[in-house]
């Protein structure tokens, strides 16, 4: 009755083959740990610091910092990754697994501007986007882009 909601509890299981409270910690063993939710919730944030790198006329490689576990409130699943370009057109999300930090944008159109939105998601269902910088595709070679920075939440 006093397990909090979206919090992470561990429990373990021991056992002691002796039954003399002094020596009990030489004779424990550990059979077995699990952790558990009692009410498992979605992300409260996005993952943090999205940077947009080797930009090219048709790919973009986005890396991020994974979602702090006590942001999770719940077991994180994976990442859902899209692109949006400066006409609002989005592209179908990506999903990726929980490990993942990094994606290898293609199919980008030269000289066009997009913007990469990232969200975590539990079985519970997902949260809030982080949404990266405005990126520019050159319409030859590589660029940089402009500037690295993170929008964390935008309304």
């Amino acid at each position: 009755d006093n397990f909090q909601p979206y919090k992470l509890y561990k429990i373990m299981v021991h056992a002691s083959d002796v039954c003399q409270c002094e020596s009990f910690i030489r004779h424990e063993k550990t059979f077995g740990v699990t952790h558990f939710y009692s009410v498992e919730g979605v992300p409260r944030t996005g993952p943090a610091n999205v940077t947009i790198l080797n930009i090219t006329k048709h790919s973009a490689l986005v890396k991020w910092t994974e979602i702090a576990a006590e942001d999770r409130l719940g077991f994180l699943q994976g990442y859902r990754i899209s692109c949006t370009d400066s006409s609002r057109k989005k592209s179908p999300a990506v999903t990726l697994n929980s490990s993942t930090t990094s994606y290898h944008l293609t199919g980008l159109k030269e000289k066009t501007t997009y913007r990469v939105q990232i969200s975590g998601f539990t079985n519970t269902g997902e949260g809030p986007l982080t949404l990266s910088q405005p990126f520019s595709t050159p319409k030859y070679g590589t660029v940089e882009p402009l500037c690295n920075c993170i929008t964390q939440h935008e309304s």
